[in-house]
């Protein structure tokens, strides 16, 4: 019983250490301290799976802020993060395909990922669905509609916490 009580106690402030690092992150990234943030989200990003720290390394990478900038790691991290349904990371992803920052352009894979951060209230992305659909025909906009399917469906949801727990 005391085994499981440590054990509890010793996981609880893991995660709560972890929460107040993260905060501790955003904190640094807003005041402009780009080294300290990174410091705190890098490890929370590649080993926590910690979905809101992906997104932030990616908007350093996108932007430059403390490291140099690369649109390919950038849109690896917000990769990351909107498989775990963080509606701005996706919607960033989506920019990248539609734009070819970083990434091949596709406006196939652009308009899916703005409907998946449509569907999750990014408000951006709803002007961003329609200026795509403009540029791609009728089949390609048929499967784009599909493939925005499958992932609402895969990737569809806010998550619950902030760690990946799977």
């Amino acid at each position: 019983m005391k085994a499981r009580l440590c054990a509890i106690a010793l996981l609880t402030s893991l995660c709560v250490a972890a929460h107040a690092d993260f905060n501790d992150g955003v904190v640094a990234l807003t005041m402009g301290d780009y080294e300290k943030a990174l410091t705190i989200f890098l490890p929370l990003a590649e080993t926590a799976d910690h979905a809101y720290a992906q997104y932030f390394v990616g908007r350093m990478f996108a932007a430059g802020q403390g490291v140099e900038k690369n649109s390919e790691i950038a849109a690896k991290w917000y990769r990351k993060s909107a498989k775990l349904g963080v509606a701005d990371a996706q919607f960033r992803l989506a920019d990248q395909y539609a734009g070819g920052d970083g990434v091949p352009r596709d406006l196939e894979s652009a308009f899916a990922w703005y409907r998946v951060a449509a569907h999750l209230g990014n408000e951006k992305a709803a002007a961003a669905i329609s200026e795509t659909a403009e540029q791609l025909s009728a089949a390609e906009l048929n499967q784009a509609k599909r493939f925005a399917g499958e992932l609402i469906e895969r990737f569809g949801t806010t998550p619950k916490s902030t760690a990946r727990t799977q």
